[in-house]
């Protein structure tokens, strides 16, 4: 069941938001065409739209590698029924939750930001949107790191090392809990950021600061989580 569970939340529902945003952002770009409001320097900036779905596939790809660094542990715990490695599972399951939803809401942020500033992102203002929507990744790569510290303990454990106890693991699985709504902050993050329809300067320089404080609760997620795994 741990396998099963971490194939869904690692790979499963990442990939199908990165094809929903990408669907999303493909009929935005249709209905400016349409529309005529794309000037002839920005009709075939084809490339500019593949960067976008170059950066926003990173927690897809992430949730690949963890999942195959993971299968061998995972097997394991599906198959012993001892009590120390049983324990495991919940605990994989809020940690590959965290993921799943750190890799949604980096990638609906990063999405919204481009959709609603897509004619400056296909047009003179890239090098403006595009700093904008990279910050949410940070979610997607701050829950690698923790999923990868998380790897040591499972194979302490698998080999026979020390348990940890009952507080520590809910303490654990509720840090992985707290950093996976603190990482929602990035889509209300870019929602406010894309309020700044001026970038120029101060407007480019306002709609960073916005991204950078939701980015707040992330860092505070991660420490937390840091803090419960050097407890176990």
């Amino acid at each position: 069941m741990a396998g099963l569970q971490a194939l869904i939340l690692l790979i499963v529902v990442p990939a199908i938001a990165w094809v929903i945003a990408l669907f999303s952002l493909q009929s935005a770009r249709g209905e400016l065409q349409r529309e005529g409001t794309l000037g002839p320097r920005q009709g075939p900036s084809t490339a500019r739209i593949f960067v976008h779905i170059g950066y926003s596939a990173i927690p897809v790809l992430f949730g690949l590698i963890l999942y195959a660094l993971a299968r061998p542990a995972l097997d394991a715990i599906d198959s012993r029924a001892t009590g120390t490695v049983v324990r495991l599972e919940p605990l994989w399951f809020w940690a590959s939750f965290a993921f799943s939803v750190a890799s949604c809401s980096a990638i609906a942020a990063q999405t919204w930001i481009v959709r609603s500033r897509l004619r400056a992102f296909l047009g003179s203002g890239f090098n403006r949107v595009l700093p904008l929507s990279v910050v949410p990744a940070t979610a997607a790569v701050f829950a690698l790191i923790l999923l990868l510290l998380l790897f040591g303990y499972t194979d302490s454990v698998l080999v026979g090392g020390p348990a940890a106890s009952d507080s520590a693991l809910s303490g654990a699985i509720g840090s992985f809990q707290a950093f996976a709504v603190g990482t929602v902050a990035f889509p209300a993050a870019g929602g406010f950021s894309n309020r700044v329809r001026d970038l120029s300067q101060r407007g480019f320089m306002r709609a960073i600061l916005i991204m950078e404080v939701g980015e707040l609760p992330v860092l505070v997620g991660l420490v937390q989580v840091l803090l419960a795994l050097r407890s176990l």
